[in-house]
C-alpha cells in the first residue's frame, strides 16, 4: 500500500502547513479589513421591505456611509429603535457570519425583537426651514426664503420616482399612510422622511419630523440585485 510523500518528507509537510497557514491568515486579514472598513467607512444594509420601491426592493443590499453629508432627497438609514446588547463575542460572530454569507445570516437576532432592530431606509424630502403639505401622496414644499410652493420633484437634487399603485378604487387617502397632510413648518434640526412606496410605508406622516441624530448613515450604492446596481 503506497504511502503519501508527506509521511516521509519534512519539507513537504512544512510546505503544506505553511500554505494552510497562509490562506487562514489571508482570510482573517481580509475579514479584519472588511470589519474595519464596514464599521468606520462603509457598512452594508439588507433591505427587509418594499417600502422604497420602485428603486429599492425587499432583499436588496446597499452600502451606507456613516460620514456622508445629508442633503434634500438623500436616502438615509435610521438607527434601530431596539439594539440588543450581545457582547463582544456575539458581535464578532455576527460580523463573521455576515461576512461569509454576504449579509444574509447574523447570529443572536431572532424572533420579534429582530424585526424591531432592523435598519429602516427612507428618503429625506423635507429639510429644516421648509413649509410642507401633502396632496395625493406628493409633498409640496416652500423652501425657506421662497414665496411659493413647488412639488418635491421640482426642488429635488436627485431624480427619483414614487409608487402609489395598488390602492383600491375609491380609497380614502387620509387612511393608513395618508396621502393628504396639512401644512406644517420644519424647525431647526427637523427632517421630513418619506417612503418612495407611499401607500404601504411608515414614515414621517406617522412619526412626525425626524432629528438628524436618528440617522445611522447615508445610503450610497445598491449593489444587489445586479440589475438594480447604481448610486442612490
Amino acid at each position: 500500500m503506497g504511502r503519501s510523500v508527506y509521511e516521509f518528507s519534512y519539507k513537504e509537510r512544512k510546505k503544506l502547513r505553511n500554505t494552510i497557514l497562509f490562506f487562514v491568515g489571508l482570510f482573517f486579514l481580509v475579514f479584519g479589513l472588511n470589519t474595519l472598513i464596514f464599521r468606520f467607512l462603509l457598512f452594508p444594509v439588507v433591505v427587509k421591505s418594499n417600502s422604497m420601491l420602485p428603486r429599492v426592493g425587499d432583499g436588496s443590499l446597499i452600502l451606507t456611509s456613516p460620514i456622508g453629508t445629508v442633503n434634500r432627497c438623500s436616502t438615509v438609514v435610521l438607527k434601530p429603535e431596539y439594539k440588543e446588547n450581545i457582547g463582544g463575542i456575539g458581535s464578532f460572530l455576527n460580523s463573521f457570519l455576515a461576512f461569509i454569507t454576504f449579509q444574509q445570516v447574523q447570529a443572536f437576532q431572532q424572533g420579534s425583537k429582530a424585526v424591531a432592530s432592523g435598519n429602516l431606509l427612507r428618503r429625506v424630502v423635507g429639510i429644516p426651514g421648509d413649509t410642507i403639505y401633502m396632496k395625493d401622496y406628493i409633498l409640496y414644499i416652500k423652501p425657506e426664503g421662497s414665496s411659493h410652493f413647488l412639488t418635491e420633484f421640482e426642488v429635488a437634487e436627485v431624480s427619483y420616482d414614487i409608487d402609489v399603485s395598488g390602492l383600491p378604487e375609491g380609497w380614502d387617502n387620509i387612511m393608513g399612510a395618508a396621502g393628504t397632510m396639512e401644512e406644517q413648518v420644519l424647525e431647526e434640526g427637523e427632517y421630513f422622511l418619506l417612503c418612495d412606496n407611499r401607500t404601504i410605508g411608515v414614515d414621517s406622516r406617522i412619526w412626525g419630523p425626524i432629528q438628524k441624530n436618528k440617522f445611522a448613515g447615508k445610503a450610497l450604492i445598491q449593489y444587489f440585485p445586479f440589475s438594480g446596481f447604481g448610486s442612490l
